[in-house]
């Protein structure tokens, strides 16, 4: 069986073959790995079924008997002629029309009891026989470079005979990252997916349980969903999850899609607008919602023209109007009008879709239903309330966005008084891909505990040092994520935080441990061949010296240099391999440190009311309508850093010393020039 760590790092050769060849590689390579699983799965199947057929009778199976094996024992179907060895021995010239044939066959076989296409958009979501924009004639996708990238994957069997379904998923989710990770500062990489450890503080402060419905309304690549189901694994015995996501992007979807088959969790994902089109619907009702037990997101940010009832701006000559950035302006002419009652609060600035995408997630919750979204921190403060002449001599009408804010807080009529806002966390800027906008998470609640009802916990994560600074994004360790959970878990009760602390760090320590281990067998991968030549160029130059010694002839100058030198690129490969390794271990190892000091930290923390107002607050609602019901995070948790404590008596002989050298230097200075003189 191959592991999860040797199989993300060949998988992910696969980007150097591809890279600069394509736009959006990835899509290229996550399709061609699911085609390339189907079939050699298909294959290991059927011969494990003729082998327990035979074990249990006696005898080979007939052609009909074999027939029945078959559909018994495959999920999808692989029509003939389009399995992977037959792309694989298809002339060079038919290669891409070959594998577009057997993909666009497999979709049209594979449907449901209800007529769907379970696999259309999903495995042939790429072009592969597409022409060359050019008008050459040849193919967008080099012929020859198709070949390469197939002759690559053949290497590996990717049955559950050789790759279990945890190690192929795990290969799948390293490879979205390594893909999210190349494309940093890219819109794109956003759009399918959300840092880990933000994913992993959302679903273990939600706890979704066995029978309930998770639903994330701009899925991704299904990253909330995936951990929800292994948190859900993880605390029973291995049920069956009940997923649903939605998702625009086409190759978004087909990956996310993917994503859920490779790891054997039956999930719902459809694809369209969630704003203009939802899919996931009241049964009895097509104008309703259908509503979730928890509900985890990160919809796109500050989204313009959300509703889809703008047009760009044009001048007297027809011209576009832009923006100082360079962007064009656009204007609303139209009203939107939801038939699904979600934006019960009011209807969101069009130029901003915020909170658009949040009501449609709390419309989205049943009564008992909890929510984790990942949304930017200006939700928290945006929009101003009514002013009138007698509070400070003007008339303003309260904006939407604080009118939202409040429904929130308050309820759809202010009366009510149902605040449906449990906890906040304000995190680092940059920390999210395609974006440097600062983040929060904001969880929901509609029904909270007796005790928390007209509260909300306030958390800061934002503080420097809090976090990793690298450089093109920021970072949150084992120990941040620790400090963060370790707040929203206890809610201020130090016995609880005692008790989480020492369930995460046996968690949180084995995940340091994986890594360090997938670390080392990524070392281990890049350096076996090139410290084997190296090796190898060393004995060759050490032979033709030993030969010469043994016939009694001297080496040249330039046999001992050509040893010398290939001594010296061993040793170089063989020392950068080991400082390398060693540079992991310590990486590991200050973690595992970082983890204890975290655990001090907070225990102090927690022990000491003064420091605990730099790290959180849980607000009354009094307090928070004394804001005006602006949920900014200076209002509430002293996120100034302290002054330095002076010792004043130590300053003032400090001072007085320096004054005294002063004069003692000017004195020797005097002395000097009189001299000179």
């Amino acid at each position: 069986m191959i592991s999860k760590q040797a199989l993300g790092n060949m998988l992910f050769g696969m980007a150097d073959i591809l890279r600069d060849k394509v736009e959006d590689y990835k899509s290229y390579i996550l399709s061609l790995l699911f085609f390339k699983r189907l079939s050699d799965n298909y294959n290991w199947e059927t011969e494990n079924g003729k082998k327990q057929f035979e074990i249990e009778n006696n005898r080979k199976p007939t052609n009909k008997e074999l027939d029945v094996i078959i559909k018994k024992k495959h999920d999808f179907i692989i029509p003939d002629g389009c399995f992977w060895e037959d792309v694989r021995v298809a002339p060079i010239d038919k290669k891409n029309e070959k594998l577009d044939k057997a993909v666009t066959s497999i979709a049209e076989q594979n449907v449901d009891k209800n007529g769907k296409y379970i696999l259309k958009g999903i495995i042939n979501t790429v072009r592969w026989n597409e022409p060359a924009p050019d008008g050459s004639g040849g193919k967008k996708l080099d012929p020859e470079v198709l070949t390469n990238l197939i002759n690559y994957l053949s290497a590996v069997d990717l049955s559950n005979k050789n790759v279990t379904v945890d190690v192929l998923g795990d290969a799948y989710e390293y490879l979205i990252k390594r893909f999210a990770d190349e494309n940093k500062g890219g819109t794109m990489a956003g759009q399918f997916y959300t840092p880990q450890e933000v994913v992993d503080i959302i679903v273990r402060y939600l706890k979704p349980q066995k029978g309930e419905t998770i639903y994330d309304p701009t899925c991704g690549s299904g990253g909330f969903l995936l951990n929800a189901a292994k948190y859900i694994r993880e605390n029973n015995d291995n049920p069956k999850s009940r997923l649903f996501g939605q998702e625009l992007v086409w190759n978004t979807w087909a990956i996310c899609n993917i994503n859920m088959i490779l790891h054997g969790l039956d999930a719902r994902i459809e694809q369209g607008d969630t704003i203009r089109d939802p899919k996931f619907k009241d049964e009895q009702n097509e104008l309703e919602l259908r509503t979730f037990d928890k509900v985890m997101a990160n919809f796109p940010f500050s989204l313009e023209n959300w509703a889809q009832n703008g047009e760009t701006k044009k001048d007297k000559k027809g011209n576009n109007v832009n923006k100082k950035d360079g962007t064009p302006q656009i204007e609303y002419k139209k009203e939107f009008a939801d038939p699904y009652n979600r934006l019960v609060y009011g209807i969101p600035p069009y130029s901003n879709g915020d909170f658009a995408f949040l009501q449609h997630i709390v419309a989205s919750l049943d009564e008992k239903g909890k929510a984790g979204v990942v949304c930017p921190q200006g939700v928290l403060f945006r929009g101003q309330p009514e002013k009138t002449e007698e509070e400070d001599g003007q008339n303003r009408k309260a904006d939407v966005e604080y009118t939202i804010r409040r429904g929130f807080l308050q309820g759809v009529d202010f009366k009510k008084n149902i605040n449906i806002i449990d906890a906040i966390v304000v995190l680092p800027g940059n920390l999210f891909y395609g974006t440097t906008i600062p983040g929060a998470i904001i969880f929901f609640d509609k029904n909270k505990p007796a005790e928390r009802k007209n509260k909300v916990l306030m958390v800061y994560a934002a503080k420097k040092g809090w976090y990793r600074e690298d450089a093109n994004m920021s970072v949150l360790e084992p120990q941040d994520v620790l400090r963060i959970s370790t707040m929203l878990e206890s809610w201020g009760d130090i016995e609880k935080a005692n008790k989480w602390i020492v369930l995460q760090k046996t968690r949180l320590h084995k995940l340091i441990e994986e890594e360090l281990a997938f670390q080392l067998s990524e070392i281990e991968n890049d350096t076996t061949e090139e410290i084997a030549k190296a090796k190898e160029r060393l004995a060759k130059a050490e032979a033709v010296v030993n030969e010469k010694k043994a016939k009694g002839n001297k080496p040249t100058t330039g046999d001992n240099k050509a040893v010398d030198v290939a001594r010296k690129a061993f040793d170089k490969i063989t020392t950068d391999k080991t400082a390398r390794e060693n540079a992991a271990k310590e990486k590991a190892g200050k973690q595992r440190q970082a983890i204890a000091d975290v655990e001090v930290e907070l225990t102090n923390m927690f022990a000491d009311p003064e420091l605990r107002k730099r790290y959180y607050s849980i607000v009354d609602m009094d307090e928070i309508e004394e804001n005006e019901f602006n949920l900014n995070i200076p209002r509430y948790v002293d996120t100034f850093e302290p002054e330095e404590q002076i010792d004043l008596k130590e300053a003032v002989d400090d001072f007085q010393k320096a004054m005294q050298t002063e004069s003692d230097t000017e004195k020797e200075l005097d002395e000097l020039l009189k001299k000179l003189q």
